[in-house]
Order: structure tokens, then C-alpha cells, then sequence
């Protein structure tokens, strides 16, 4: 009787077992799968979102909406710009681990070329809402003196070469500047002085006819015959980011 009553309790324990591994796996949770939408919907417009343009690309109602980009923005995430339109935030970047550090260890020798063929420091820029930001630097191995920025820097978006180049990839708008108009025609924008006092830059803009590829590749030096004469190899650098993120065109 015992070792029935064992043996019983086995094929009990072993049929729950079975039930178990039978049993359908959970739906997933709705929650989840939204939040994910909304990320997706972001990632692919790096340029930012309304609460309206997400609801439209997801299918999911404005108050949805709402709620889950203000968790992910709260979360870092997404972040939100000035006129309320969302943007990838830092933490969305960092789980990726795909365009940004991808790119900058393929860019890296090039700027490296770049900042000791024309003794000047070269950086690739991407923007954030407020900056934009040195995702990868460059200075020259032998020189007596450069200028220096450190992967991280930052730069106001009102001036200078790098935010002006990187407004010239997107599409034309209504606000656009003199300065990104001419910039988005020759394919390359210059400024002195503008963050620096004394420093000449020239930027070109990764993006082609409003894409996506919202960054740029920057050469800056004291000397303004440098950046002349490193212009056609910015824009080199620049159309071979290009290139490597989307290939051929």
C-alpha cells in the first residue's frame, strides 16, 4: 500500500509535469508590446515624433500614447524636445549598440587621417535635443598644439558648423537658415569663430535628401588654410559613413 501510495504520488507529480510542459505559454503582455511599438516608431524617426504622429504610426490611441512615451521618457528612453515632439533618448542608444558604436569604430581611422594629415582635430557629431554631441574624436598624433574636443563634448545647436551641417541632411523647412540652405546645396558648411573664438570648422552632413542619418563629420583647426585644404576630405569621410550605414548609393 505504501509503495502504491508512492508510486501514485509519482505518476501524480509526473502528470502535473506533463500538464505543465503542455500548458500554452502566457500571451504577452499588451503593455509591453505597445511600449516596444512606441520605441519602434521613434528609432525610425530619430527627428522626433508628436504624441500624434506615434499614435498614427502605431495604431494606438493618443492617451496610450501619451502614457507609455512619458513612462520611456521618464525611463531615459526618450526624450522630448522643445515643441513636444519625441526622440530617442540616451538609454534607447545604449541598448541598441547598433548605428552609433558601430559607426564611430568604423570612423575612427578616418578621422584619425584626417586630424593628422591637416593637423587639426576631427570629430563626428551626432545631434540631441538640446546639443549636439562628440560620439568619436581624432587629434593629431605630432603636432604642437590643436585643438581638442573629448568623445562627449558638447555644442550649442544655435551655432557653429556642426549643428548647421547636420540641419542641411534633413529635409528643407521654412526655418531654414541662409546658411543651411547654401550648406544643403554645396554638400559642406564653414564657420570661424562661432564656438570657438579663433577657430575654423567645416562640417559635411552624413544625410542625403532628409534620410536619417542625422549626424556629422567636423574638422576644426586654428589655421584657415588647414580646413580648406581638408574640406574635399571631410566630405569624403562623410559620404563613407554614409556609405557603410546604408551602402553604395
Amino acid at each position: 500500500m505504501r509503495a502504491e501510495a508512492v508510486n501514485g504520488a509519482e505518476n501524480g507529480a509526473g502528470g502535473e509535469r506533463e500538464e505543465k510542459a503542455k500548458r500554452p505559454s502566457q500571451p504577452p503582455s499588451q503593455t509591453l508590446v505597445r511600449g516596444l511599438a512606441v520605441l519602434r516608431a521613434v528609432a525610425h524617426q530619430p527627428r522626433g515624433l508628436t504624441v500624434a504622429e506615434i499614435a498614427s504610426r502605431t495604431g494606438l490611441h493618443r492617451t496610450v500614447v501619451h502614457r507609455l512615451a512619458g513612462t520611456l521618457a521618464a525611463e531615459g528612453f526618450l526624450a522630448r524636445t522643445a515643441d513636444g515632439a519625441y526622440v530617442p533618448g540616451g538609454e534607447l542608444h545604449t541598448l541598441a549598440g547598433t548605428s552609433r558604436p558601430t559607426l564611430a569604430e568604423f570612423i575612427q581611422p578616418l578621422l584619425q587621417q584626417l586630424a593628422d594629415q591637416y593637423g587639426g582635430t576631427a570629430i563626428l557629431f551626432f545631434p540631441e535635443p538640446d546639443c549636439v554631441v562628440a560620439v568619436a574624436t581624432a587629434v593629431p598624433q605630432d603636432a604642437d598644439y590643436h585643438l581638442a574636443y573629448r568623445k562627449g563634448s558638447r555644442q550649442p545647436l544655435d551655432r557653429g558648423a556642426a549643428p548647421c551641417a547636420i540641419r542641411a541632411g534633413r529635409a528643407p523647412a521654412d526655418d531654414d537658415s541662409d546658411a543651411v540652405r547654401e550648406a544643403r546645396r554645396r554638400g559642406w558648411v564653414t564657420s570661424h569663430g562661432a564656438v570657438e573664438p579663433g577657430a575654423h570648422a567645416v562640417a559635411a552632413p552624413l544625410a542625403r535628401d532628409g534620410d536619417v542619418l542625422d549626424a556629422c563629420v567636423m574638422f576644426v583647426s586654428h589655421r584657415q588654410d588647414r580646413v580648406d585644404e581638408a574640406t574635399p576630405e571631410v566630405v569624403s569621410a562623410a559620404r563613407a559613413a554614409r556609405a557603410f550605414l546604408l551602402g553604395p548609393s
